[in-house]
């Protein structure tokens, strides 16, 4: 018998439960039929309807194919992510599949192509292009509709109405020396983009977010963490800039030896507001002992090794017993973390 091939429409920002109060996953042709046909009755210029109707039509012509239509969350992100993921599990336990053919309507959603690998074989991706009429296509259309949807979506508001909002409001107070930070900013937007750190910065928020609103302590605790990593930054700024030299590495392991402790302080901090967190959960706490002892470890490491670089006379024999130090002490939490399991 041939594997059955699941037909996958995704909504990422979850217009069809937005809209005509439709949860995911919708599964079967009936269901998304009239999914679809209700979002078009709602808002006749949505493309995620036609995405649907698009998948329906390719399961058609599939044999031994099922199509199922997974919605994410407005909040486009790794929260959408997460219910994307958690709605593939639960159509999965009533479909066996082991194939998978994605439909989507742009870039946007074909950011979860990893996520449905990682349970399926994505055998084809089908994105669906909307035709206009000669009308519609003319630039006041065309403008006009990027406003709204600019609008609409806080993620695309945030990078192309905010930045430059900030760019015009810094030249307004600083003139010409606003030119340093807008580039500045405009780096720093780009090394979080390029490298799309974006998600781990999500994650340390939510954190906070959840610290703030059930652990006040494990809130004040990272208030803490943070006035030590600029307290941290501070003393390998200060440490840092007497040298003459002038070289680029040797300001770096300057920076480094004079804040490397403040920086330890600071994780330890953060690392006992997280414990205090979550100790009802016995397995996280047994890894967060892990992590508190990988933290250690570098820290006395980095440490030793700025020093010795610093200042090649003592010699490698405190960077080897900080090696040693700090490898016997992840192993013993790793065994430990593993005799809680």
């Amino acid at each position: 018998m041939a594997e059955k091939i699941l037909v996958i429409s995704v909504d990422r920002d979850n217009d069809i439960g937005e809209k005509v109060n439709i949860a995911g996953p919708i599964i079967g042709i009936k269901n998304n039929l009239e999914a679809a046909n209700k979002l078009l009755l709602t808002d006749p210029e949505d493309s995620d309807a036609n995405t649907v109707f698009a998948a329906v039509k390719i399961s058609k012509d599939i044999k031994n194919s099922e199509v199922i239509t997974l919605t994410g969350d407005k909040h486009v992100g790794i929260d959408s992510d997460q219910i994307i993921a958690s709605q593939l599990n639960k159509a999965l336990k009533k479909i066996p599949a082991k194939k998978a053919v994605l439909v989507t309507d742009g870039a946007e959603d074909e950011f979860v192509i990893p996520l449905i690998q990682n349970r399926l074989d994505v055998i084809s991706v089908k994105r669906i292009i909307v035709k206009q009429s000669q009308q519609l296509e003319s630039t006041y259309y065309v403008i006009t509709n990027f406003i709204r949807q600019v609008l609409k979506d806080p993620a695309m508001s945030r990078t192309i109405l905010g930045i430059p909002a900030i760019a015009l409001l810094l030249f307004a107070f600083l003139g010409s020396a606003g030119w340093r930070f807008v580039l500045g900013a405009i780096g720093l937007f780009l090394l979080v983009k390029g490298f799309q750190i974006e998600g781990f910065l999500g994650t340390i928020l939510n954190e906070f977010k959840t610290a703030l609103r059930k652990g006040k302590i494990s809130f004040f605790l990272y208030i803490i963490s943070l006035i030590f990593i600029v307290i941290g930054s501070v003393y390998g700024y200060l440490n840092a800039r007497p040298l003459e030299s002038g070289i680029w590495f040797d300001v770096l392991l300057s920076f480094v030896y004079g804040s490397i402790y403040y920086f330890f302080v600071a994780g330890f901090l953060m690392w006992v507001g997280k414990v205090i967190l979550h100790y009802n959960e016995k397995r996280r706490v047994a890894r967060l002992f892990t992590i508190l002892a990988l933290l250690f470890s570098i820290t006395i490491v980095a440490r030793s090794a700025t020093e010795m670089l610093l200042s090649p006379e003592i010699g490698m024999g405190g960077l080897i017993f900080s090696i040693t130090l700090g490898f016997i002490v992840i192993i013993v939490a790793v065994i430990i973390e593993r005799a809680r399991r």
